[in-house]
């Protein structure tokens, strides 16, 4: 059974805070310090190593940072979808829109069909300016496999839950690690797949990070699964279970 783990790729340096949030481009990138790239880089080798293709739901400002490194995804047949143009939030429609034409440059290139919403925050309110830009399938909601729908012909792809838990959040394969494999498995047992993904900062821990703060973490304990390097638990899973394209689930 095809299952469909894919890849968020942001910045550590893009957290939906204030003191991050009002940084520019170019202070973000130095914050970053290279390490999109490199985890990027470690993840593709995996992927390699395994004969594994996914998606990766990609923020447009990494394109502006590291192109080449985009470019090197698709050469590795991996697909390449739109995860907003700075890790935005969407409270509002003109917001998208702003979102999408800041990354025109990255979604004329690529041509993505897929789209993930921060925090898989989503609506479908949205849905017609996906369209508008392209797009035929959103991942930015928790639900069952058979939860999808189609709205203003774009079609949705919850990212699994399993009794409303989102099993399917790079939170609980941080949290269970490769423990996560007997939830998949019961899914896959009732002859249904997985949607699930991981962030590249989940994969190789950035150097001297300045988020989490030690106040956010005993403010916000529930992020200490996100701070649990995954690199072996995806190497375990894309070995176990077969992982396609999330484009591939419109076929």
């Amino acid at each position: 059974m095809l299952n469909y783990l894919s890849i968020d790729l942001e910045s550590w340096a893009m957290p939906n805070t204030p003191e991050f949030l009002q940084l520019k481009s170019q202070q973000k990138k130095r914050l970053d310090n290279g390490h999109a790239e490199k985890s990027t880089l470690k993840i593709l080798d995996i992927l390699q190593k395994t004969k594994t293709k996914t998606t990766f739901f990609i923020v447009g400002q990494i394109y502006q940072w590291y192109p080449k490194l985009v470019e090197k995804i698709t050469r590795d047949g991996h697909e390449v979808a739109f995860h907003t143009h700075a890790h935005d939030p969407l409270p509002d429609e003109s917001s998208l829109i702003r979102s999408l034409e800041l990354s025109k440059e990255f979604i004329q290139k690529f041509k993505p069909i897929g789209f993930r919403a921060p925090r898989i925050n989503f609506g479908k309110k949205y849905f017609p300016i996906l369209k508008k830009y392209g797009f035929k399938y959103d991942s930015s909601s928790y639900g069952e496999f058979y939860s999808q729908f189609v709205y203003k012909k774009v079609k949705e792809f919850p990212v699994s839950a399993w009794k409303k838990i989102p099993i399917g959040s790079g939170y609980f394969i941080g949290l269970l690690g490769n423990h996560i494999d007997k939830v998949y498995q019961r899914l896959n047992r009732s002859n249904t797949p997985f949607i699930s993904f991981l962030h590249n900062w989940q994969i190789l821990s950035p150097l001297k990070p300045t988020f989490p703060t030690r106040s956010y973490l005993i403010t916000h304990p529930h992020y200490f699964p996100y701070l649990k390097n995954t690199s072996k638990s995806l190497e375990y899973l894309v070995k176990k279970f077969s992982i396609s394209p999330m484009k591939n689930l419109l076929q």
